[in-house]
């Protein structure tokens, strides 16, 4: 299993922990591993992880609110909503690498 791997396991984890338990640090962990997400995007993936990003943030994690019964719709949404924080957060990694090779190229 290699870094990307791993880093990736525990931003999906991290999503769905936060989910359910409080912690006052939670989006500064989530921000983090997002970060380190993006930094392990190839350059191939980088266009259809930004649509993701775009996607997440446009409303597609409440999308799931509305499934019966309330408590399951209420979790996803809340899971998808955290998955949200740490793409974007990556997304910021990714336009920052693209920005930096341009510069050095």
């Amino acid at each position: 299993m290699n870094a990307a791997k791993i880093v990736r396991i525990l931003g999906l984890l991290a999503a769905i922990v936060f989910a359910f338990v409080t912690f006052s640090y939670a989006g500064l962990v989530m921000v983090l591993l997002g970060l380190a997400i993006g930094y392990f995007v190839d350059k191939g993936d980088r266009i259809l992880y930004l649509a993701m990003t775009i996607a997440l943030a446009t409303g597609v994690a409440d999308a799931l609110s509305s499934v019966p019964p309330q408590a399951v719709g209420d979790a996803l949404t809340k899971i998808l909503g955290n998955v949200s924080t740490i793409i974007s957060a990556g997304a910021v990694t990714v336009i920052g690498m693209r920005i930096y090779e341009r510069v050095m190229e």
